[in-house]
This record gives C-alpha cells, structure tokens and sequence, in this order.
C-alpha cells in the first residue's frame, strides 16, 4: 500500500488465471519473500525494510531502491488515515480466488465448460444464428471495447445472478469477457440455474480483435 496506495479500476489488470504466468518469477520471488520471513522471525540478519528489491530476470540482476518516507502515506504516516484491516476484496474490486463463488473449471454436473472460438462465432453470425452475445465485464472495460454492433448486451460479472430474468432461456447465449475466464464462470453460475444453451467465448474480445476484427483495441 505504501507504494501502491490505489488499485486500478476493477477487470482493467487480468488476473493470474486471465494474464497467464510465468512459474519461475513468483517461484523466485516467493523463494526471497521466504527468506525474508524467516529473518523476521528469527530476529537475525538485515530485513529488507526501507528498501525495494527490483529483480530483472532477463539480465540475471537485482536493483535496490531506498524509499523515502510519505509523511502523507495512509498507513506508515505520523497520522495514518487507515489504522485496520479492510475488505481487500472490495478495495482491488475482484474476489481472493479461494473465497470464489464459480469455478472456471468444469460445470456443475462435471463436463467442461462449453466454448466457442471467435471464428466459428463469426462463422454462426455470418450464417444468421440467432446468438446473444452477454459482455460480462466492466463499464469502464466496455467503453474500451465491445460487440455493441453485434447486438452484444453488458451485464457486469458481479451482477448477472440477480438480472437473470433480463436473460431468454430458450435463446442461444454466448458468454463473453476479456480473456474468457470471467465468462466461464458466468456460463458456469448459469448452469446452475437452468440455463441450457450458454457459450464461452474462447479467447474473449482480444482473441476476436486478434483473429476477427483487428478494429478492436485490446488491453
């Protein structure tokens, strides 16, 4: 918080499941942050306090930065504005992942979640499928980017159970997101509720602006 006293707006950074990772970063990461503990612990050694480690796996380095002290930080200040723990679930806007309501997984009676790729969704438009295209993700995401001239309708992640009723049934749904893992959750959730013919959008809208309409800006 120091540092990063502010989130980004919610669904503007992926999360480990949607960006994808890199193993061996929070491995060796994880490994210092060990290390670390430990000293503290121990009461041994010099903790890296004051001091922010930057490591650049590409050139094999490590930088040290020594911080100066905000006397208007939130927390560490002469008069702290925030003196308990809070919600950070609320605050970063996204659930822990182990607190999750939906699993991107599998659907409720065990298969995997049904998907369909930007291109064959492309293919179903051009033939004249009747397909409803649900934007799961954030206002702020969707004046990015969107199917709007598709007919795609938003109806933010967090809010899709209680407007369920705003949803056809008996309709052809396509679930789609940023990168597919919050729409999977919601074709997920759906199923749950007897929605039968739901589609994930492999990929989101950045696989559609990258195989179908490279109009689209990504993020």
């Amino acid at each position: 918080r120091c540092l990063f006293p502010e989130p980004p707006p919610p669904g503007l950074v992926p999360s480990c499941a949607e960006g994808g990772v890199l193993g061996i970063l929070p491995g060796t990461i994880g490994a210092i942050q060990a290390t670390e503990a430990i000293k503290l612990v121990l009461g041994t050694g010099e903790p890296l306090i004051g001091r922010l480690l930057l490591y650049d796996a590409l050139s094999m380095s490590f930088d040290e930065v020594h911080l100066r002290k905000n006397p208007n930080c939130p927390i560490c200040s002469e008069n702290p504005t925030l003196t308990e723990l809070i919600d950070y679930e609320q605050f970063c806007g996204m659930p822990a992942h182990d607190h999750s309501h939906y699993s991107a997984a599998a659907s409720p009676n065990g298969s995997s979640i049904p998907k369909i790729t930007p291109l064959e969704l492309q293919a179903r438009l051009d033939n004249g499928d009747d397909l409803f295209i649900l934007d799961v993700r954030e206002p702020h995401e969707w004046d990015i980017s969107n199917l709007s001239h598709l007919g795609a309708v938003l109806i933010p992640k967090d809010e899709v159970v209680e407007r369920m009723n705003e949803l056809d049934t008996a309709q052809e749904i396509v679930v789609q997101c940023r990168s597919g893992a919050r729409s999977a959750d919601i074709v997920s959730e759906l199923q749950k509720h007897g929605f039968k013919k739901l589609l994930n959008l492999d990929g989101g809208i950045n696989r559609w602006a990258r195989e179908v309409d490279s109009t689209i800006p990504t993020y």
